[in-house]
């Protein structure tokens, strides 16, 4: 005990996150039915510090800060279960974040930051599954009488019409040859162009220049997975896809109602104490909503809203933290005078012309 009171206070709220990470609240609940045993998707967000925490937190620096955190977050999209919060230096590549609690019958969704070619291998391995884009400079081949043949990308969208849906079995790497399942959709004209202007106004790109080829490569969706057509027809994967938007969600939810980019200046150890003691809320509310989700799921068939409930559960951080340091009929009560609230004002929306994730979901069963 004496041990705990002589290690600095940010270590220990450290490890009070990883303890939170492994409490349920005792508030399991079934979690949505789908062919696929888990929908596991990660990312990160990144934010700037003041630059007087670079020697432990360090930036991009340029017009950034020359400190910056990036917090890494893995969770269950069918459970809404967290697997993994990991705290880091802003610099480190999102590719160099490892698998977290790889089983079989996972379907893992990830964006090209995290793109490797090994590690679709090690997906595979231990009989999960993958949905990626396919990243622009790969090498790619085919196999022609027992000869590896570079595929000329190009060539194979340029005979593409709009709408068209293109199949291929590929091998990915010049050394790795990892073969894969490659499909290609041909856009719209109007959907190729808002990308080709979204990739050439972005800094990052500006700064290195875009190639005449990656601009043509916007006509195109293009997708590998090692799923058969049967599990993830062609038709459904750019829906499935779609479903790592939730967690873009999730991380606006951090910035907007718990502040956690909202750094004022203070000693960087004081800093550490309320970035964790905000991802402690942020696990206490994420706990709430995976109840919440499940029991609005079963009695109305409908979905919560994150935005919403997340911006309900910001307000009321000091209820929760009474009910946390309470007995467990506190949470009880709590929950009771949650469920009223959330039935008015948590229900998602249906946005025109976008499908629901509980949509997606269910095409996927």
């Amino acid at each position: 005990m004496q041990e705990r009171f002589n290690e600095p206070a940010s270590n220990f709220m450290k490890k009070m996150v990883e303890y939170a990470l492994s409490k349920k609240l005792g508030l399991d609940k079934e979690c949505i039915e789908c062919q696929f045993g888990r929908i596991v998707i990660n990312d990160s967000t990144v934010f700037q510090l003041p630059e007087e925490y670079k020697d432990k937190y360090k930036g991009s620096g340029g017009g950034a800060s020359k400190a910056g955190i990036k917090n890494q977050y893995c969770f269950d999209l069918l459970s809404q279960e967290i697997i993994d919060i990991t705290v880091q230096e802003a610099t480190i590549p999102d590719c160099r974040y490892p698998l977290q609690d790889l089983r079989a019958n996972d379907l893992r969704i990830e964006d090209l930051g995290y793109f490797k070619v090994e590690k679709f291998r090690v997906i595979e391995k231990a009989e999960a599954y993958f949905l990626s884009r396919l990243k622009f400079g790969v090498n790619i081949y085919i196999l022609e009488n027992e000869q590896y043949k570079q595929l000329d990308l190009l060539k194979v969208v340029g005979k593409m019409k709009a709408g068209e849906v293109k199949e291929m079995r590929v091998y990915l790497g010049e050394k790795e040859k990892y073969p894969t399942r490659l499909v290609i959709e041909k856009v719209p004209e109007k959907l190729a162009n808002e990308k080709r202007r979204k990739l050439t106004t972005d800094k990052q790109n500006k700064r290195k220049g875009i190639s005449k080829k990656r601009l043509i490569l916007c006509d195109v969706n293009a997708f590998i997975t090692n799923c058969t057509e049967e599990q993830l027809p062609n038709h459904l994967l750019r829906q499935c896809y779609s479903l790592r938007w939730q967690i873009e969600i999730i991380f606006k939810a951090w910035k907007s109602f718990f502040n956690i980019d909202k750094v004022k200046q203070m000693k960087v150890e004081r800093f550490e104490c309320f970035h964790y003691g905000c991802l402690m809320l942020i696990i206490a509310g994420t706990h709430l909503l995976r109840y919440f989700k499940q029991w609005y799921l079963n009695k109305h068939q409908e979905e919560i809203s994150e935005l919403k409930f997340f911006k309900l559960i910001a307000s009321m951080k000091h209820e929760i933290k009474e009910v946390i340091q309470k007995q467990n009929n506190s949470l009880a009560d709590f929950l009771d005078q949650l469920t009223p609230i959330i039935e008015r004002t948590c229900v998602k929306e249906q946005k025109k012309n976008k499908l629901k994730p509980l949509t997606i979901l269910r095409n996927l069963t």
